[in-house]
C-alpha cells in the first residue's frame, strides 16, 4: 500500500510535527508500506531530516524555496497532483499552509482517500491565537477539506473531545504518537550531560525541554521553581528560542533570583538530548496547550518521572499509571508539586521504575505502525466501497 504524507516543512525546530512525521514514516516503511513524504522548505535546516528519511527507505519530495506564511511555491500544486496520483492514501499533517490545502483538494478531486492529523492546531488554545483569521480560513478554505476527509487523527481522547466543538463531519481516529525507542534502549553513561555543564556538578535538576515559546509554561515554571525553595537544585532550560521569547525568560530568571541556578543549553539533539532526559530528576512541562507532549513520552522512555499541567492531554494516563503528576496552570500548585517530587526520592524512584515499561507499551512506533497499516487498509477499503 502506498502512503503519501504531506507537511509544510521538515525543520527540526518545528518540534512535534517534524518528529512525528519522521517516526511515523520510518516505522511505516519498516512495516511494509511504501511511504513518501512531500514537504515544502524555506531554509535548508530540514535537508538533514530529509536525508535521514531517505536512508530509512522513505521517498522524500522537497518543494522549495517556499515563501510567505503559507509556504507557497508555484510548482507545489502540480507536484502534489503527481504524488497524489501515485498514492492509495494521503495523510496530511497540520492545517494552515498551502501544502495541506492542495493535498486535500487534489485528493478529493481524484477520489483518493485522505486524512488529517491536526497536531493540536484545532484545539481551543491554538484557535484562540489569531482567532478571526483562523476562523475565516476555516470557514472559507479548510472546513470542506476536513469534513470530507476519511478521518481526523487525534493523538489523545482529550484532543478529540476538545475539537468536537467545531462540529466537523469526518470520523475521529485516536492513536498516540510514538517515540524512537532505539535511542533509549541503552542510555548514555551517567554524567554524560553533566560533564558538558560543570555548574550542575552533582546537584539534582529539573529539566524543561522544548521550544522556548510563550504558552509552553516557562512563565509558570521559573517563578514556581523559585517559590518551591529548593536550594540544592538546578533548573535546566533546553531548547531553541522562538520569536525572541528567551529574553523574557532570562529576565524572569534574574528577577526570581535564579541566575546562578539556571542553565540554558540551547537546542539539544541525539545523545545530548537523551542524556539530559536520563539524568534529570524530573521533567517539567506545565504547558498551557499540548495535544500530546512528545518530550513527556521521551522522558518516560529515559526512566524519568514527569510533572505536567492538566492542559497536556496525556496527563490522565500519566497520573493513572503513576509515572508522574499533573497540576493546574498556576504557580502555587506547580511550586508545591516541584517541592514534593524533588524532596521525595522514594516517590521519584517508584515512578521511574514504572516509566520505561509504560513507554515501551504505549509509545513504540513499531507497534503503532502495525495499527496504522490496519487504519490505512480500512480507509482505502471504505473509499473503494464508496466508488
Amino acid at each position: 500500500m502506498r502512503i503519501l504524507h504531506v507537511i509544510s516543512g521538515l525543520d527540526p525546530q518545528n518540534g512535534g510535527p517534524t518528529s512525528v512525521i519522521v517516526g511515523m514514516a520510518k516505522s511505516q516503511s519498516t512495516a511494509g508500506l511504501t511511504v513518501t513524504v512531500l514537504a515544502t522548505w524555506k531554509e535548508q535546516t530540514g535537508f538533514p531530516v530529509a536525508d535521514d528519511l531517505r536512508r530509512a527507505g522513505v521517498t522524500v519530495i522537497h518543494v522549495g524555496q517556499a515563501t510567505g506564511r503559507q509556504s507557497r511555491h508555484p510548482q507545489l500544486a502540480s507536484t502534489i497532483e503527481q504524488a497524489v496520483g501515485q498514492a492509495d492514501v494521503v495523510h496530511i499533517h497540520a492545517m494552515w499552509e498551502d501544502a495541506q490545502y492542495h493535498a486535500a483538494r487534489i485528493a478529493r478531486a481524484r477520489g483518493v482517500p485522505y486524512l488529517f492529523t491536526p497536531h493540536g492546531m484545532l484545539d481551543p488554545w491554538n484557535m484562540s491565537k489569531g482567532k478571526l483569521l483562523k476562523h475565516i480560513y476555516l470557514a472559507m478554505r479548510l472546513r470542506r477539506n476536513l469534513d470530507q476527509a476519511s478521518a481526523i487523527h487525534f493523538a489523545t481522547e482529550m484532543e478529540r473531545d476538545a475539537v468536537a466543538r467545531l462540529g466537523l463531519l469526518a470520523p475521529p481516529l485516536v492513536e498516540p504518537f510514538g517515540v524512537d525507542l532505539t535511542e533509549f534502549q541503552t542510555l548514555p553513561r551517567p554524567g554524560t550531560f553533566r560533564a558538558q555543564y560543570p555548574s550542575l556538578g552533582q546537584k539534582p535538576f529539573v529539566l524543561f525541554l522544548g521550544r522556548i515559546h510563550y504558552g509552553k509554561g516557562l512563565e509558570l515554571l521559573v517563578p514556581a521553581f523559585a517559590e518551591a525553595n529548593l536550594p540544592d537544585a538546578m533548573l535546566v532550560i533546553a531548547g531553541p528560542d522562538s520569536a525572541g521569547y528567551r529574553k523574557q525568560v532570562e529576565a524572569e530568571v534574574r528577577s526570581s533570583g535564579l541566575r546562578d541556578r539556571t542553565v540554558f543549553t540551547g537546542m539539544l539533539s541525539g545523545v545530548d538530548r537523551v542524556a539530559a532526559l536520563a539524568e534529570a530528576h524530573l521533567l517539567a512541562l506545565p504547558s498551557f496547550h499540548e495535544n500530546f507532549g512528545l518530550v513527556v513520552a521521551e522522558a518516560l522512555a529515559a526512566g524519568t518521572p514527569v510533572l505536567v499541567s492538566d492542559q497536556v492531554y496525556l496527563y490522565r494516563e500519566l497520573v493513572a499509571h503513576a509515572v508522574g503528576a499533573a497540576v493546574p496552570t498556576q504557580v502555587a500548585p506547580l511550586a508545591a508539586a516541584l517541592k514534593r517530587w524533588m524532596n521525595d526520592a522514594t516517590l521519584r524512584q517508584a515512578a521511574a521504575r514504572r516509566a520505561r515499561p509504560f513507554a515501551w507499551e504505549r509509545f513504540d512506533w513499531e507497534r503503532l505502525a502495525q495499527r496504522w497499516v490496519r487504519h490505512y487498509q480500512h480507509i482505502a477499503n471504505g473509499a473503494a466501497r464508496k466508488s
